[in-house]
């Protein structure tokens, strides 16, 4: 396994394998991969989802026109993979490629176990596998700040920080909007130049999302889902990002009802970003512990039945959103009817 960095950097014509596996979460990079392959051969891409197993093996086994190699992406591959009933015939149709490239794209990370299956072991014989992981934060913030140099750019830590934090240090939306920052053609941002520029529309509505779910705002939650979706990030990446606040809050949570205070409690979990420690505090005073662990319980059956049982990942998060949110409006409901009750019984 090579990662998809390292494996660009070497990237050729001689190089190159008829047959591979790209996965991972990291949408960004698999672009940028895509975009190195159109310089080698023309890439055509196929979603598995649309195309039936025995129309791609004769697609695979057709020769190419006027002979020409090309390069087929496939994007949604456990959608295709995922009806193999014999593998050993679809290990001799792929062994009979001769003038295509094929790269099957996973948008989840595979483990070692994973790749030691079928068609996964079959396909690593033939060619890479490559993984497109998520980036740390660190590598994230570098990456974007180099950007900016190779400009002749300057940017302020505080504005550099506000930026990562207000893109919830996404790839696809960083390269947006670090372009639209360059076209802004000041050598030196700052933080009021970031806000400036950086319109929020699809930004902060992943915030939004989080505002709506920890706050307890079913129309928000919803709303914003839906905003963030037809902006093209992955579900997958939406429920890593709430799994992610869910927990930190948990632990905060744990971290106070123990006597530390909130601001020691939320730098314990990594929240130190002003802007994030506002946010962390109002979904504190919204949720109780029990609250949390519930959501958690949930977050991660979600992410089963969409990994494992290929759930589809944005019918599967929308009816997470609507039932949980309609869940706790019950509750909310119940409570207060009991409060009432309690109340006319009192003297």
């Amino acid at each position: 396994m090579i990662s998809i960095t390292e494996y660009q950097k070497n990237l050729s014509q001689k190089t190159l394998k008829r047959i591979n596996l790209v996965h991972g979460e990291e949408e960004y990079l698999v672009k940028t991969l895509l975009d190195k392959l159109r310089d080698l051969y023309p890439v055509s891409i196929i979603w598995g989802d649309e195309v039936s197993l025995q129309d791609f093996e004769r697609t695979i086994t057709t020769g190419g026109m006027f002979g020409k190699e090309e390069i087929l992406f496939i994007y949604k591959a456990m959608d295709l993979l995922g009806d193999i009933k014999d593998h050993k015939r679809f290990a001799y149709f792929l062994g009979k490629v001769r003038d295509k490239f094929i790269f099957f794209y996973v948008e989840t990370k595979l483990t070692d176990k994973d790749l030691q299956k079928e068609p996964f072991s079959t396909i690593a014989k033939l060619g890479d596998v490559i993984s497109a992981n998520k980036l740390d934060k660190r590598r994230i913030r570098e990456l974007v700040k180099n950007k900016f140099q190779k400009e002749g750019i300057s940017i302020e830590d505080s504005a550099l920080d506000y930026l990562l934090e207000a893109t919830s240090y996404q790839l696809m939306i960083l390269k947006g909007e670090t372009d639209k920052l360059i076209l802004y053609g000041k050598p030196k941002l700052t933080l009021e130049d970031i806000k400036a520029v950086l319109v929020a529309d699809l930004e902060m509505s992943v915030f939004d999302f989080a505002d709506g779910i920890f706050l307890k705002d079913y129309d928000k939650a919803l709303d914003s889902l839906n905003a963030v979706l037809r902006s093209g990030m992955h579900p997958l990446q939406i429920l890593t990002l709430l799994a992610n606040y869910a927990l930190r809050l948990y632990t905060a949570k744990s971290l106070v009802e123990e006597g530390k205070k909130v601001e020691e409690a939320l730098s314990l979990v990594d929240v130190k970003h002003p802007f994030q420690v506002l946010n962390f505090k109002r979904y504190l005073e919204k949720s109780s512990k029990q609250d949390l662990l519930s959501l958690l319980k949930r977050l991660y059956l979600l992410d089963i039945g969409i990994k494992v049982y290929f759930s589809d990942p944005i019918t599967s998060l929308r009816n997470f959103v609507v039932e949980y949110m309609l869940n706790e409006e019950v509750i909310y409901q119940e409570t207060n009817a009991g409060d009432q009750d309690r109340a006319e019984l009192e003297p």
